[in-house]
């Protein structure tokens, strides 16, 4: 259980111990992720994507032209992303559903910082980030690098670290309620992604719309309005005053909404240019 000290900090010495031993468990399974992906990608994705993208002519001739293999490899990617999101809101509904704060802001706050967290929420916790962390590695070495690249890098590096620092200050109420606000719109992000590369029309324009509800509502709205509004207001009124870290963890949430804000006028680009045109193309994508 953790106590405020003289200084106005957390005093961790009392599971110093515990914290090392969560931290390890959570960095084997960041070397678990790739190895993950790899044999799925190997014994499920790239066997589907074959067989939906290889026509009878190109096994004939023993070749497939690079436009092919790279949709291939981006309908592989898309997969394992859906398959992750999916399993992390899974889990994430499991783990908070019956947690006060899932609907209670003011419960981010009670008892601060002395919360006892959940082991289902420590699972949580060490899945996402995992994940994240395996992520940035894997944005760099493995993924194809597309036009939001830095972005996309930026956003891994702060998730991650925001996942990392807020668990160790006591801030795991506030950020699991954050990682759950962000996976349905990854999930139909990923899905609307696999429905155009294989040219399944009315699915994909579903799930896109969808994704430009779910990421106005839940990143746009829910998450600056209800979650940031606490980090930098609710505190005060629920504990008397503002934990010394606190803006700094507010400023790590703004940039999240900062790229947020980037990627949906991306994504609003798109939907316009489908409504007045009768089609898109993800300005993401670099066919040249």
């Amino acid at each position: 259980m953790k106590t405020l000290s003289s200084t106005g900090w957390p005093d961790l010495s009392v599971r110093g111990g515990l914290l090392r031993q969560e931290y390890a468990i959570a960095l084997g399974l960041t070397c678990c992720v790739p190895v993950l992906r790899y044999v799925l990608h190997g014994a499920v994705f790239q066997p589907a994507a074959r067989r939906l993208f290889y026509t009878d002519g190109f096994k004939k001739a023993g070749k497939v032209p690079g436009k092919v293999i790279r949709l291939v490899d981006k309908f592989c990617e898309s997969l394992w992303k859906l398959t992750v999101y999916a399993t992390l809101l899974s889990l994430g509904l499991y783990a908070l559903h019956d947690q006060p704060y899932l609907t209670d802001s003011t419960e981010f706050w009670q008892g601060w910082p002395s919360h006892s967290i959940p082991d289902k929420v420590k699972l949580y916790y060490a899945v996402e980030g995992a994940f994240y962390t395996a992520s940035v590695f894997m944005l760099l070495f493995w993924e194809e690098r597309r036009k939001d690249f830095n972005a996309m890098l930026l956003h891994h590096v702060a998730t991650s670290s925001l996942i990392a620092v807020s668990y160790f200050f006591s801030y795991a109420r506030v950020g699991s309620i954050v990682m759950l606000l962000h996976d349905p719109s990854d999930i139909f992000l990923e899905g609307a992604k696999i429905c155009n590369y294989a040219d399944w029309d009315l699915p994909a324009t579903s799930l896109f719309a969808a994704l430009l509800v779910s990421w106005l509502a839940l990143r746009l709205v829910l998450l600056p309005f209800w979650v940031v509004r606490s980090c930098l207001f609710g505190v005060q009124h629920v504990l008397g005053y503002l934990p010394r870290y606190n803006t700094v963890m507010s400023a790590v949430l703004c940039l999240l909404i900062v790229l947020h804000v980037y990627w949906f006028s991306m994504i609003a680009r798109i939907a316009w240019e489908k409504v007045t045109t009768g089609s898109a193309t993800d300005t993401r994508e670099d066919d040249d």
